[in-house]
């Protein structure tokens, strides 16, 4: 089983909890879509990332772009947090990030996937809401897992499968579920799984961290259906 994470954005305690949930689950290895950093200034899920060794592989997102290469609008600054995070990394990580590619196309048992960050037009920046017309993307793959929208979603488009893992550190949906997904490479079965969060004080943990009012916000929204197997924090 591989779990597969995207966008924890620096929230290192819902990262961790996520991790270990997956792991309950079956998870023996994982893939995460990027945006380990941004938004929340912190190296930490970074630096878990890279204990974990080779039981995970990593994609490129559009906040490790613009952590290495400086380039974003700096009014954005108060929001993203590049340049307060990149005071925190140190050279290791930041040629871990750098190693990153910005897609994987890997031949499973059930099927060709791609992993990309964004979209498969756009590997950083694209966004494949769980609204976005599929049929655009006509792309050579069975599986197509993407991030970066914080939204979580498993479409069917012809013989093809969207996944949008959401976010596992500020999810934009309900504000109550972190996200991500539970992969069986051999039938090609895709488990949504939402975190209830009721273990996490989100006031307490950003109070003192220079986080943008919008981001804090973002755990009080609500949503009339969550989609996904909600499971228990604990």
């Amino acid at each position: 089983m591989i779990g597969i994470l995207s966008d924890a954005h620096g929230n290192a305690p819902l990262f961790r909890r996520m991790l270990g949930a997956l792991s309950k689950l079956g998870a023996e290895r994982f893939i995460f879509l990027g945006d380990a950093v941004g938004y929340i200034p912190s190296v930490d899920v970074l630096a878990t990332l890279m204990d974990m060794g080779p039981r995970v592989q990593c994609i490129l997102g559009n906040h490790e772009q613009m952590l290495l290469d400086g380039q974003y609008p700096e009014r954005l600054e108060s929001v993203y947090q590049i340049q307060a995070t990149r005071a925190l990394l140190t050279p290791e990580q930041a040629a871990f990030i750098a190693s990153w590619p910005g897609c994987r196309e890997i031949e499973y048992p059930c099927g060709r996937a791609l992993f990309v960050h964004g979209s498969p037009h756009d590997h950083q920046n694209g966004y494949v809401y769980p609204d976005t017309e599929l049929d655009v993307f006509d792309v050579p793959h069975d599986l197509v897992f993407v991030g970066h929208t914080h939204r979580a979603f498993v479409r069917q488009q012809g013989a093809r499968r969207f996944v949008n893992v959401g976010s596992c550190g500020l999810p934009r949906d309900d504000g109550r579920y972190a996200s991500a997904v539970l992969f069986d490479p051999e039938n090609g079965h895709v488990r949504l799984i939402r975190l209830e969060l009721s273990f996490f004080d989100a006031d307490a943990y950003l109070a003192g961290r220079h986080v943008h009012p919008s981001v804090t916000n973002l755990f009080q929204r609500r949503q009339d259906e969550v989609l996904g197997e909600i499971i228990e924090s604990n």
